[in-house]
């Protein structure tokens, strides 16, 4: 087995800059740490831990222990409002009141592991400029769409000026998850694509060895501005199925799991590890499904609102049970912006009905239906939603032929473009335009330079709602932002490039022994190990 440690990565770097090579075994850590935390991955493989490159939930599960954000939510919330923003590298921030002008003052002394010195307002000007750069091919950057300049304004302090008022720039591209983290500008141009596999941060735990198809080890970073972590040790094992989760699990060989959003893996832990924590994320993962309209025949909004009819959405209430939540909207309800169930046309509710599925097939020329390739990743929360939609669409004449394949794979076929009918399920911050601009700008299309998740090209094809949602970002009229954001998805329910299917709740198992040092509510499914120790019992 192939084994990659900060020594092997970066040695050659580290020669060229006069400084000795560095291993996990030259690190030291604070006296009286516990030794080790063992964390379940679901994926096959490490993808990338460059934030910029990430794709995969657990990709972001390392990146978040090894780098910081400059400003955070309430530790286990997704509390994103503005007035209740937490410290993290920067330790104060002024916003002009027309939300163009967001100026941050960095917490002075910060290190970078491994010896880069420390963060700079020239290392937050980086990050977000390279994440802007075409040439990275990174994912993310459409989340910094709003930004117009940078401004190194001193070594402590950055300014960003915003092309117009957005109030809701901190939801977007600020807080921790999916491209948001600072990066040294020294480590990156110097491991250039190595950086991706063995990464320079500034948080809790510094990376210490990779084992390809096997494990992630992080050590505990003693020079932590917020203080050494009580764990020296985190060791993450990819384990992608559930069954072999659940077994270790059980036998104390992992000290935290995720399972099959099922009542009945929850009611399996219980009953075996009756000390066992189950941790239950609100509102969870919102999980729909992209109609890729550059394929035919969904480019006929005809055949996306059959589809629609077609797909018994009430089924996943009695399938799933407690860990189900309804999702009329792309938008959740909870969320700031979202349409409310009740202000939904019953034209545009989508009740299921077979018999207008099959007219709607028949009017757009394919009366006895159509076959259609779709992937699908191995995951079950996944799989069994593809396999559910699979049977229920062909009741009505279509023939999806599904490939199932890991879910790395997966993620990197659809952000290719080679996905038709993509299932998502994916946690977002907690707004209406972080859900609709995410998944829905024109900007976000894949494909395009710095793109995100639109794997409908919405915006390009069948309709827009750029517009309406631009204009409500840069509202100060609350109510004028509330009638933009309404309007959006209602012409989102009449144009049907997306079908939601419903939240679920993130469930994982947490050994009793473990104390994370806060309890999670919500969030994007990933922990923080930053104060997580071991605890007598």
């Amino acid at each position: 087995m192939t084994r990659i440690t900060r020594r092997s990565v970066v040695a050659s770097a580290l020669s060229m800059a006069g400084l000795g090579a560095i291993s996990s075994s030259s690190v030291s850590f604070a006296q009286g740490a516990s030794d080790t935390l063992t964390l379940r991955l679901q994926a096959r493989d490490l993808g990338s831990i460059d934030p910029a490159l990430t794709k995969t939930g657990d990709d972001e599960t390392i990146v978040l222990q090894v780098f910081n954000s400059l400003v955070n939510t309430k530790r286990g919330t997704m509390d994103i409002e503005l007035a209740a923003l937490q410290p993290e590298l920067a330790e104060r921030w002024e916003v002009s009141p027309d939300k163009k002008v967001w100026t941050f003052y960095l917490k002075p002394g910060v290190k970078w592991h491994q010896g880069y010195g420390e963060v700079s307002a020239d290392d937050v000007k980086f990050s977000y400029e390279r994440q802007l750069d075409p040439k990275l091919g990174g994912v993310h950057g459409a989340s910094f769409k709003d930004i117009d300049t940078i401004e190194v304004v001193d070594p402590l302090t950055v300014r960003f000026v915003l092309k117009a008022p957005n109030s809701f720039f901190h939801a977007s591209a600020l807080t921790p998850g999916f491209g948001r983290y600072i990066v040294p500008r020294k480590a990156v141009e110097k491991l250039g694509a190595e950086f991706g596999r063995a990464p320079i941060g500034s948080g809790p735990f510094e990376f210490a060895e990779y084992r390809p198809q096997e494990s992630i080890v992080l050590k505990a970073n003693k020079d932590y501005f917020r203080g050494a972590p009580p764990t020296a040790t985190l060791r993450f094992r990819y384990i992608p199925a559930d069954n072999a989760a659940t077994i270790a699990f059980i036998g104390k060989e992992i000290d935290q799991t995720s399972g099959p959003r099922e009542p009945r893996w929850v009611d399996q832990i219980q009953k075996a590890r009756s000390d066992a924590q189950i941790s239950i994320m609100q509102p969870g993962s919102l999980q729909f499904l992209h109609f890729n309209m550059k394929i035919k025949p969904l480019d006929d909004v005809r055949v996306r609102q059959a589809i629609a009819y077609a797909v018994d959405r009430k089924v996943w209430k009695s399938v799933f049970g407690v860990v189900h939540g309804p999702l009329p909207t792309i938008v959740p309800e909870e969320f700031y912006g979202a349409l409310k169930t009740a202000d939904i046309p019953a034209e545009l509710r989508y009740d299921y009905d077979p018999i207008k599925a099959k007219a709607l097939l028949a009017e757009a020329g394919h009366p006895n239906g159509f076959s259609i390739e779709a992937l699908s990743s191995e995951r079950s929360d996944y799989k069994q939603n593809m396999l559910m939609v699979q049977d229920m669409l062909r009741k009505v004449g279509i023939d999806v032929k599904l490939k199932i394949m890991d879910h790395a794979s997966y993620h990197a076929a659809i952000r290719k473009d080679e996905g038709t009918i993509d299932m998502l399920s994916t946690a977002i911050a907690p707004t209406a335009p972080a859900v609709i601009n995410e998944f829905l700008h024109s900007a976000a299309a894949v494909g395009k330079p710095a793109s995100l998740r639109n794997f409908s090209h919405y915006g390009e094809i069948g309709g827009s709602v750029d517009k309406l949602v631009d204009e409500a970002v840069g509202s100060t009229d609350v109510d004028r932002q509330l009638a933009l954001l309404k309007e959006a998805q209602l012409q989102i329910l009449r144009d049907m490039p997306v079908l939601p299917l419903q939240t679920q709740p993130l469930v994982s198992a947490i050994q009793g022994h473990v104390d994370l040092g806060y309890k999670p509510l919500s969030g994007f499914g990933q922990y923080e190990y930053a104060t997580a120790r071991r605890v007598a019992r």
